[in-house]
């Protein structure tokens, strides 16, 4: 069994190699954006869904595997066609890759990046905070790309610095 501490400390020691490091987002409709990668033969979807456009705008995150009926992709590791077929450990380093991308390139104010499964509420805390100690672990890169990590009433978020100054013009 992979235990979480022994998870983020392979990560953090960088010794994973991603699936993919550059992204194509393909843009699905207003505000939704998704870049597919091939993972050991398993299609993978990144997305990022607008859901407030105000202040710069407001984005969710998901990493979608392909369903066991091969018809559409999903959230849930139990209806994954993907579980157990993919090193984990690359796709969760291939996920800060991409979630570094689509903030270096689009901006947004804020992406929320707390976990979810639709069926188990362990899974989603589960995935939250592996996201969280994942993110923590880039804490630089993430810096770098002008974005803090914040926790608030049990969601996940990456939000943007401002470089406003107190008149509220920003540089």
């Amino acid at each position: 069994m992979i235990r979480l501490q022994d998870l983020i400390t392979e990560i953090t020691l960088g010794g994973v190699q991603p699936y993919a490091t550059q992204f194509t987002w393909d843009q699905q409709g207003r505000g939704h954006w998704e870049a597919r990668i091939d993972a050991d033969g398993e299609p993978m979807v990144f997305a990022f869904v607008l859901t407030d456009a105000r202040q710069g705008g407001e984005y969710s995150f998901a990493m979608m595997s392909q369903d066991r009926s091969r018809e559409g992709f999903t959230v849930t590791h139990a209806r994954s066609a993907a579980a157990g077929r993919i090193n984990y450990l690359r796709l969760i380093s291939t996920a800060a890759e991409a979630i570094l991308d689509f903030a270096r390139i689009y901006a947004p104010m804020s992406i929320d990046i707390t976990g979810s499964d639709n069926t188990d509420t362990n899974k989603d805390l589960q995935k939250t905070r592996i996201y969280k100690r994942l993110l923590d672990a880039n804490a630089a890169a993430l810096a770098t790309a002008g974005y803090n990590v914040l926790m608030r009433g049990g969601k996940l978020w990456l939000v943007r610095k401002s470089t406003a100054d107190s008149t509220g013009i920003a540089d």
